[in-house]
């Protein structure tokens, strides 16, 4: 594929979180409504960005990773076995997200991250960039997923989309990295409390401890602590990073264009 069609469009890194997008109590449980709902709003946003869509495993991932123990790597035949299950899986979620996206017309291309991610003790050690340019280039969205991937040290590791989302916007210039989850934003305490505030901005230098989104789901790859510890790379790369709920139909595209919204704006 020659590269002939340099996309001049500023790049959004939009990382769709495993919470949001499926059911994370329930094994195999995608929430066909809300990723409609994100569609939609991909839809008016690629008329002026150029996108890159990465998203979490959920619970076509999570729970399966974590009945397997395949976090640290596979060891035994019985790991072996819980890899290809759990790949068959991912590849359920990727065809379901695939097809809706392109039910409404996102000229999306699924890339898997196993085809061309390698880590080294579970971080990103080579990652085929120029794949990637090339679709943007041609005017297509990547779409890549949370994943079981080729691990030098470790034989395979549990990649989230948390990491690949913040590697491929530094790697690739994003003005932006969006998180999208299945709350409004980073609260200071479990936000099923009714004491938790929403906070608009988070200073991460500033932090004690880690704020929170959720609780009381299983999340392998290292929930809301693990995210924000990835956005300080975006970040010190002049990324700007948020939070926002993909449960509401406007709040993504408006956080996209700049329009004021609920969410969170992380800051170092």
């Amino acid at each position: 594929m020659a590269n002939h069609f340099p996309n001049r469009k500023p790049l959004i890194v939009i990382k769709l979180g495993g919470a949001a997008i499926t059911d994370k109590r329930n094994i195999y449980a995608p929430r066909i409504s809300v990723i409609k709902s994100i569609a939609q709003q991909l839809r008016i946003i690629e008329k002026n960005f150029s996108l890159i869509i990465v998203h979490g495993a959920g619970s076509y991932g999570h729970i399966s990773v974590k009945k397997y123990g395949l976090a640290k790597g596979v060891t035994t035949p019985k790991h072996k076995l819980g890899l290809v299950q759990t790949k068959s899986k991912l590849l359920e979620l990727e065809s379901i997200i695939n097809r809706i996206l392109c039910q409404h017309g996102l000229p999306v291309i699924s890339m898997l991250a196993s085809d061309v991610i390698t880590t080294q003790n579970g971080r990103i050690k080579t990652c085929d960039l120029e794949r990637i340019r090339r679709w943007r280039n041609f005017g297509c969205v990547p779409l890549i997923g949370g994943d079981i991937v080729q691990d030098t040290a470790n034989g395979f590791r549990v990649i989230s989309g948390d990491q690949i989302a913040v590697y491929l916007s530094v790697k690739l210039a994003a003005s932006k990295l969006i998180f999208g989850t299945d709350v409004d934003g980073v609260f200071d305490s479990d936000p099923k409390l009714k004491t938790a505030k929403l906070l608009p901005t988070v200073h991460l230098n500033s932090m004690r401890r880690m704020p929170r989104t959720t609780g009381g789901t299983t999340d392998v790859t290292g929930g809301m602590g693990g995210k924000l510890a990835e956005c300080v790379t975006a970040l010190r790369n002049n990324v700007r990073v948020f939070v926002v709920s993909l449960l509401d139909q406007n709040r993504l595209r408006d956080v996209v264009c700049g329009h004021n919204t609920i969410c969170s704006e992380i800051l170092l």
